[in-house]
């Protein structure tokens, strides 16, 4: 990890060979490499609160170098995923559990069919399978040490199973279609995390993780963080809006995914200036999260986040520059500046738009 570059921290990937954190692919995340790297570089002290959770990197991290964390996300499935990779298990217990799961003997419905939009992602015995398998999880297993884990595995292989795949923000048409064994898959993944455990130490302080707003941070007193880490949501025309649709809406009855906290969805709600009622929106509540942060961290606290700017079909806005400008005037310092990567925009009619920066940026309460 340490030959890492600051702009393959600030992604995901780094994430799919290490244990536990690769337990469900998050593209809009960072990894690993990068929380360890802010807590080294600006010697950061804990409780460290990440107010867009997501799936828990910055929690795992923490857990894992021995630091109290706190998150908070607005989505289910995130808070979900969060709460299942920092638990600390009991490894015995959940391998007797696997043990006798695997002997079991499942009888598949043969007929049968749920008419909706999720339905028509799969296969006909695929679908009644899973929701079979859905059934046993949820309620046979409801008090198992094992259910957490069973769970998960089953919203990750679901994607699999189905007949799409999950190009960028939306879902398209999979090449391989027909039935897929939906429980080989299910025992597979479960089988897979055990082993992970196995190679983890899995012992730390397990970090809280709320269903809160980072735009009002309702569980969080005055100055009762020492630092942050976060990864706010990125402007962009583009938002990841249906890429976990299909998760959401079987797993936890959401019409729509909100994997994290989203800025800047009232637009129509408010007076704006500028001919992007987006861009207005979302630094009108990028300005709430900012000072949300300010009030819950301790004096001479850190706030380490990772933004990018955005892309429009005629234009660059340099959001991640304005947000600095907005902390300084609520109050903040910035120790540190850093463009973690330069990234081309592209439009799919007007071709190339421009370069968009990633950076890193440190502020100081004062």
């Amino acid at each position: 990890m340490a030959s890492l570059s600051l702009s393959e921290m600030v992604t995901f990937s780094p994430n799919k060979n290490i244990p536990i954190h690769r337990w469900f692919y998050y593209r809009e995340g960072y990894s690993k490499a990068f929380v360890e790297w802010a807590l080294k570089t600006y010697q950061l002290d804990g409780p460290v609160l990440d107010p867009f959770c997501g799936v828990g990197t910055t929690l795992l991290t923490c857990k894992e170098n021995n630091v109290q964390a706190y998150g908070c996300d607005v989505s289910p499935l995130a808070r979900f995923v969060a709460q299942t990779k920092t638990r600390n298990y009991e490894l015995e217990e959940l391998q007797k559990e696997f043990s006798e799961i695997k002997k079991m003997e499942f009888t598949f419905p043969r007929e049968g069919r749920v008419e909706s939009w999720v339905s028509k992602r799969f296969n006909a015995q695929t679908f009644r399978e899973l929701l079979h398998m859905k059934n046993f999880v949820e309620h046979e297993m409801k008090k198992s040490p094992l259910h957490g884990i069973a769970l998960l595995a089953l919203i990750d292989s679901t994607l699999r199973a189905s007949n799409v795949e999950r190009m960028g923000a939306s879902l398209r048409r999979s090449t391989s279609k027909g039935y897929k064994p939906i429980k080989k898959f299910w025992l597979q993944k479960m089988d897979f995390m055990l082993k992970d455990l196995k190679k983890s130490e899995m012992t730390g302080p397990e970090p809280e993780i709320f269903e809160d707003d980072a735009r009002v941070l309702r569980h969080f007193a005055n100055e009762s963080v020492s630092s942050i880490i976060t990864s706010p949501p990125y402007l962009n025309k583009i938002e990841y809006a249906s890429a976990y649709k299909l998760e959401l809406a079987l797993f936890f009855e959401e019409p729509k995914t909100q994997l994290r906290s989203f800025v800047g969805e009232n637009v129509k709600e408010r007076e704006v200036e500028s001919d992007l009622p987006i861009v207005d929106a979302y630094m009108h509540d990028m300005d709430k999260c900012l000072k949300q942060m300010y009030r819950v961290l301790t004096n001479e606290g850190k706030a380490v986040i990772n933004v990018a700017g955005g892309a429009f079909p005629d234009r660059i806005v340099k959001s991640d520059e304005m947000l600095i400008e907005h902390a300084i005037e609520y109050g903040f310092e910035v120790e540190d500046n850093i463009v973690a990567r330069t990234i081309d925009a592209y439009q799919r009619h007007s071709g190339f738009m421009g370069k968009v920066n990633e950076r890193v940026f440190v502020l100081v309460k004062k």
